[in-house]
Order: structure tokens, then C-alpha cells, then sequence
């Protein structure tokens, strides 16, 4: 039984598809901003949970750092639409900024709204540029 599930396990790993591109560095670039921006935007979302505003706004204004240039990447589909990805480049930034604003206000319906606004943001993105 065993040698049979090795076996299977085998025929899977074979049967995997293989990438035989490399990323380009501005890609490589890009996707290291993105995973930056996700710990980031998590560590946020924990901190504003426990109501440590302080922490939370640190987190979002690394967040904001590592998106400098989100509106020059280039895109992994829908490379025609670079227009509508700079207009949602440019509400997410927006929006990004209206909850440091709230954040610092400790407004914490402001906050709640513009948290879910801004992950809704990263949703709509990526579904349609990544």
C-alpha cells in the first residue's frame, strides 16, 4: 500500500506543471512589495482588533511605504486596463489615507468602515490585475 501511494505521489509530482520562466527582477520587485504591503496590512488589522491605534497607524504608514510606485507596476493581466489600474491605484491610496486619518482620530466606526473598504480594494485588484 505504501509503495502504491508513493507511486501515485509520484505520477502527481510528474504531472505538475512546470515554470520554466523566471520572474524579472521588476517582478520579483513587485511581488516582494505585495507581500510587504499583506504582513503589513494584517499586522494592521490585528493591532486596530486589540484598539492599539498607535500600533496600528505604525503598521499602516509602513503599509503606505511599501506601496511607493503601486501605480507603475506592471500588469500580470489585463495589461490594456493600465488606466482603470491607475484609477483604483489612486482610490486605494485615497483610501489608505482616509483610514490613517481615522486611525488617528480613534474613530472606530470610521475606521471599521475604511478597513473593509480597503480590503474590499485588495480584493477587486488583484482579481482583475494579478
Amino acid at each position: 500500500i505504501i509503495l502504491l501511494i508513493l507511486a501515485v505521489a509520484g505520477f502527481a509530482f510528474a504531472a505538475a506543471p512546470v515554470h520554466k520562466h523566471g520572474l524579472t527582477p521588476e517582478m520579483r520587485r513587485q511581488h516582494q512589495a505585495m507581500s510587504q504591503t499583506n504582513k503589513h496590512w494584517q499586522t494592521c488589522k490585528k493591532y486596530l482588533e486589540k484598539g492599539n491605534f498607535r500600533a496600528a497607524a505604525a503598521a499602516l504608514g509602513k503599509m503606505q511605504k511599501a506601496l511607493a510606485g503601486l501605480e507603475k507596476f506592471q500588469l500580470h493581466k489585463n495589461s490594456e486596463k493600465a488606466e482603470e489600474f491607475r484609477e483604483q491605484t489612486h482610490a486605494f491610496k485615497e483610501n489608505l489615507s482616509q483610514l490613517g486619518a481615522a486611525i488617528k482620530s480613534k474613530d472606530k466606526i470610521a475606521v471599521a468602515s475604511l478597513s473593509q473598504t480597503v480590503s474590499d480594494g485588495c480584493l477587486k485588484c488583484h482579481s482583475a490585475f494579478r
